[in-house]
């Protein structure tokens, strides 16, 4: 086995484990029912199980896709004997639509890896066939996912040096009997969005924190951390649009709803970031850069068949339903200063 390790995360999510210092291959995510009606123009949606933009995923390539893991991954095919393969249908589908985000992310961005990176990444995993087992897609697929790993991490890296929002940001942790922190978190965030000249006020009251601490400026390669393993860059604070307030949770493991209203999103801001993507492991990078195709998916709009579930913009990923999302996000209305 060559001293190679597989950890199973939730028996959906796979990360090949190697050596410190060397690149994991992760499956695409951070990945059945009622058809869509068809109506309007654009790609039909009927036949697909996603749209994103006027860009359509067939139905037809996931349902292969799922069928080679049941036939190929024993996880999938135990998932399925227990009914329970709707989280590996999730991946599948959440993976081709980060696909879709990436190839304009790509174009917009310039990024580039070349054969011998996509190389190098699946032998150091096991080679095509272990490789394509182990991250539950067929191996025809597996150098398309590789180079999808590798773009995100270079898209993680392009923004580390650039990116700063401008945000007031509360953290709510106490559960009070019917209210809890996700419901005070929701209600705050919409109040902000109703409200948004008071967005620095009413954060204030909630957290009952001098503004000073409330509202700051952060750059991403800042929120890396010393030790480049800062959770905060990954999460929804970087990717949510200017004027907006979202609320979330920062980690799962961790109790807690964080409310943030984005004041400013500046792409185009100068700082140190070399030394954060330095400390920083790919499977961060990897995070962060699936954070830094919100703002595409925000701008086309992803649709998801009902058979798969909905659309999570927080999440950027794909939820059993909208009261199971990992966030939420208000577009506050429009005012005289809009980056009040």
């Amino acid at each position: 086995m060559r001293g190679r390790q597989y950890e199973k995360v939730s028996g959906v999510r796979t990360v090949i484990r190697r050596p410190a210092r060397t690149r994991a291959l992760l499956v695409l995510v951070t990945a059945l029912g009622f058809l869509l009606t068809a109506c309007g123009s654009g790609p039909s949606q009927v036949n697909s199980a996603a749209i994103i933009g006027d860009k359509s995923i067939p139905l037809g390539d996931v349902q292969y896709e799922i069928q080679w893991m049941i036939d190929n991954v024993p996880q999938a095919q135990q998932a399925k004997d227990q009914g329970n393969l709707d989280q590996f249908s999730r991946n599948a589908v959440a993976a081709r639509v980060l696909h879709e985000l990436l190839a304009v992310a790509q174009q917009r961005e310039n990024l580039r890896v070349d054969s011998g990176q996509i190389q190098q990444l699946v032998e150091s995993a096991g080679g095509e066939e272990e490789a394509a087992k182990a991250v539950g897609v067929p191996p025809e697929r597996l150098r398309e996912v590789a180079r999808d790993q590798l773009l995100i991490e270079e898209l993680g890296r392009s923004y580390l040096s650039k990116l700063e929002v401008d945000f007031s940001a509360a953290v709510i942790t106490e559960e009070q009997p019917g209210n809890t922190a996700e419901q005070q978190a929701k209600e705050l965030a919409r109040n902000l969005a109703a409200e948004p000249e008071r967005a620095s006020e009413l954060i204030t009251d909630a957290s009952s924190m001098p503004p000073a601490q409330t509202r700051q400026k952060l750059t991403l390669a800042e929120s890396m951390g010393a030790d480049g393993a800062g959770q905060l860059a990954a999460s929804a604070l970087f990717g949510t649009p200017e004027n907006t307030a979202v609320a979330f949770q920062p980690s799962r493991e961790q109790a807690g709803w964080m409310v943030a209203f984005i004041h400013e999103r500046n792409t185009n801001a100068r700082g140190g970031g070399a030394d954060a993507a330095q400390q920083a492991s790919p499977e961060m990078m990897y995070q962060v850069g699936v954070r830094m195709l919100a703002p595409i998916a925000e701008e086309l709009g992803v649709q998801v068949s009902p058979r798969y579930g909905v659309w999570d913009q927080v999440g950027m990923t794909i939820a059993p339903s909208d009261d199971e999302l990992l966030g939420e996000e208000f577009p506050a209305r429009k005012t005289a200063n809009s980056n009040q």
